[in-house]
């Protein structure tokens, strides 16, 4: 990705930056890109349900629908 597309999502994001992050965001693009990929690159977890609570183990909390 160029500098001037990380400028964009940047301004899009409200995020600031400094000259030096722009220029490392641009050069580690590529590795960052291919690296979050193969997260979701785990064939055994393609179809998996996502985790969208977690539960204590509290007695009180059981059959309530309270999630922490």
């Amino acid at each position: 990705m160029s500098e001037p597309e990380i400028r964009v999502l940047l301004a899009a994001a409200t995020l600031p930056a400094t000259e030096p992050e722009i220029a490392g965001l641009a050069a580690r693009y590529s590795w960052q890109r291919a690296a979050i990929d193969a997260l979701y690159d785990v064939p055994a977890a393609r179809h998996a349900l996502p985790v969208l609570g977690f539960r204590t183990g509290d007695e009180h909390a059981a059959g309530t629908g309270k999630v922490s």
